[in-house]
C-alpha cells in the first residue's frame, strides 16, 4: 500500500484511479486523522477560497484537474515528506 487519501464523496473517478494505483482510498469523514493526503473539489471550498477541512496531511484541490494530474501532484507531494 502507498498511503491513505481521504476523498470527498463526489471525487468517485479519483477514488478508483486511486485505488488502482494502490492507495487505500477512505472518506472524508473516517480519514481526516489518518490520511497521508487529502483530495477535495471546489465544492468543499467557501466562497473566500478556504476550506473547512481540518488536517495536518497535505489538501488537494482538484478542481480542474483530471485524475492523472491529481495523482502526479500527490506521488510528487508524498516523496518529500
Amino acid at each position: 500500500m502507498k498511503g491513505i487519501i481521504a476523498v470527498s464523496d463526489a471525487l468517485s473517478d479519483y477514488r478508483e484511479m486511486l485505488e488502482e494505483e494502490g492507495y487505500q482510498v477512505v472518506s472524508l469523514e473516517e480519514g481526516l486523522d489518518i490520511a497521508d493526503a487529502v483530495l477535495v473539489s471546489g465544492m468543499d471550498v467557501d466562497h473566500s477560497g478556504i476550506s473547512a477541512i481540518d488536517t495536518e496531511a497535505p489538501v488537494f484541490d482538484v478542481t480542474g484537474k483530471v485524475p492523472g494530474e491529481v495523482l502526479h501532484d500527490i506521488e510528487k507531494r508524498l516523496e518529500v515528506q
